[in-house]
């Protein structure tokens, strides 16, 4: 066989090589592959499907709304498991904010919890933390934040940090009076503090 040029016989050659390099390079891949371990496949397995069936969840839910006075309130969860008879759903790891029209920030977290819109509650609990933009770092075991007016409530023990030292006491309450007037922190009950002053 003639060809006119040496680059017409190196596109004949090409056409020749290249597909069985190719062949080869595919053959090497499986013969030195690893085994398939069918024990290693446990993306799956591991789903308990019934049980995503009785239980639905709802995976990264989200709550905003303004209160009367203005505070814009937001709530988020990982996960949350409507009731089925109605009542809110129960959630796990809880982040809520509340903004006020006077610029204080409240930071709230949590492990557990419920969201009830519609009975105008959220409830934190184990493990709730709560920051304020004006420099308190509390902890305490529940909070009960209304939905429709500004309200964040610790019905139990509270215990923490504040601008001025350390603050303990039986309750804790965050209210306004109106949407123009300020937030006020309100410890009651057997309060101590201990004063830390600045150096």
């Amino acid at each position: 066989m003639h060809y006119d040029n040496r680059h017409s016989a190196l596109v004949v050659w090409a056409k020749i090589a290249l597909p069985l390099a190719a062949l080869g390079l595919l053959s090497t891949m499986f013969l030195f592959s690893g085994k398939v371990d069918p024990s290693a496949a446990r993306l799956y397995a591991e789903v308990d499907v019934d049980a995503l069936a009785r239980e639905p969840r709802m995976t990264a839910p989200q709550f905003a709304g303004m209160t009367q006075e203005g505070a814009a309130l937001t709530v988020t969860a990982q996960t949350a498991m409507p009731d089925p008879n109605g009542g809110g759903a129960t959630a796990e790891r809880l982040a809520a904010k509340l903004e006020s029209t006077g610029g204080l920030v409240t930071e709230l977290t949590s492990k557990t919890g419920r969201l009830d819109p519609a009975q105008g509650q959220i409830l934190l609990s184990d493990g709730v933390g709560v920051q304020t933009s004006a420099g308190y770092r509390l902890a305490t075991d529940r909070i009960e934040i209304a939905t429709d007016h500004t309200s964040v409530i610790a019905p139990g023990p509270v215990q923490g940090e504040a601008p001025f030292g350390t603050i303990s006491a039986d309750s804790m309450a965050l209210t306004a009076a109106s949407a123009d007037g300020p937030h006020d922190l309100v410890f009651n009950g057997h309060v101590k503090l201990v004063y830390q002053p600045k150096e």
